[in-house]
């Protein structure tokens, strides 16, 4: 599998040597470093925040006619080419996960980048009916906009059940578990538990990988009676529709897009963070390390 991405990753550091235009998003890469026509997969990163470091690297898969992949027995071998053609010693082997079973999913994994800058994913898709290389660009950013693994977040005093009459007034779930209201992230970054802060809207959410994350966190809530959760409106429900103004809190956290999953320790240092969609076992298995 190993020579198969080298491979690829050859032949794609081929062709952006050969051009001085960025080579086509989702083309296939063959051993002469051309494009295939009739490519049956197309990727989509689905990820908005890429940094130097560590990163937790979600895609998609579209077919020919447009429709996403849906294949647990697919799995996606992905290598790294650099700023200036630099070949990477990174790798990551990514696996699906159901974000709305059996409608949609992703593939997620590790990656990490020592620089910023234009980056090309090569990506093998195997298995499930798949076998073929393709790649696509990855925008690298030298520092993310939202808060980093190991600090303090910002300790906003968003609304809780205390501060309204009814839980319709600070969020748009239709069936909301009262629990996730009781505190504010300023309450939960203090309150000696570990936390898990979702901020999802149910009825507003415009991002193209939204599932049902509120749903997936309230089913993992049940599991963990001992850690606080939190849901937190991206949106001014005040002026929604007409206006999807951010609240406080999106800003104060710098949030580039929504929904977003962010898991706090017992010191109220920020764990960890998922971007769009967080598998209920990835959740899990953290939750039971805090």
């Amino acid at each position: 599998m190993r020579n198969l991405i080298m491979a690829a990753l050859g032949a794609a550091l081929a062709i952006t040597g050969c051009s001085s235009s960025p080579t086509s998003e989702g083309e296939v890469v063959t051993s002469k470093g051309a494009p295939t026509p009739g490519q049956d997969v197309f990727p989509v990163v689905a990820s908005s925040e890429i940094i130097v470091g560590d990163n937790r690297l979600q895609i998609g898969l579209i077919d020919e006619n447009d429709a996403p992949v849906r294949s647990p027995d697919t799995k996606l071998h992905v290598g790294f080419v650099g700023p200036g053609d630099q070949q990477s010693s990174s790798e990551t082997i990514m696996e699906f996960l159901w974000t709305i079973k059996p409608v949609q999913g992703l593939w997620v994994g590790r990656a990490s980048f020592d620089r910023s800058g234009q980056w090309q994913a090569v990506i093998e898709v195997e298995g499930g009916g798949y076998d073929t290389a393709v790649r696509t660009p990855i925008e690298v950013k030298k520092k993310g906009t939202t808060p980093e693994i190991g600090e303090r977040p910002p300790a906003v005093d968003t609304p809780t059940a205390a501060d309204v009459d009814d839980l319709s007034e600070i969020t748009t779930d239709s069936d909301p578990n009262p629990r996730f209201y009781e505190l504010s992230i300023a309450d939960a970054l203090k309150d000696g538990k570990p936390a898990v802060i979702t901020f999802a809207t149910p009825k507003f959410c415009t991002s193209q990988v939204c599932g049902p994350t509120l749903s997936i966190v309230k089913g993992v809530a049940r599991k963990f009676p001992g850690v606080n959760f939190l849901q937190v409106e991206p949106y001014d429900l005040n002026k929604v529709p007409q206006k999807l103004e951010p609240v406080p809190a999106v800003t104060a956290w710098g949030l580039p897009s929504e929904p977003w999953v962010f898991v706090t320790d017992s010191k109220g240092r920020l764990a960890a963070k998922y971007e769009g969609s967080a598998a209920p076992k990835e959740l899990e298995a953290l939750l039971r390390k805090l």
